[in-house]
């Protein structure tokens, strides 16, 4: 006897979108619709610190309210300035 063949067909609606339960999904808006727009001029850079330090800009962090950016921002800029940089 014959296996009968698997269709799966009606699995897949590629003619409508997702139905809005009200609920918000995974996935539903896109990464740059949540990044924050880029400030002229700006440029990336990424760092890595050990944990103890990661840890104490942490802890400052929530206790002033400030962002890790905000705070790594103002301690270079006061750097540089110090060295005439």
């Amino acid at each position: 006897m014959a296996k009968k063949a698997v269709v799966l067909d009606g699995l897949l609606n590629t003619q409508s979108g997702p139905t809005d339960t009200g609920i918000p999904q995974r996935g539903a808006i896109s990464a740059a619709e949540v990044k924050e727009p880029k400030r002229e001029g700006e440029k990336r850079l990424t760092l890595a610190i050990d944990g103890k330090t990661y840890r104490r800009l942490r802890m400052h962090a929530a206790m002033t309210d400030k962002t890790h950016q905000a705070i790594l921002e103002e301690a270079l800029s006061r750097y540089l300035e110090r060295e005439n940089a």
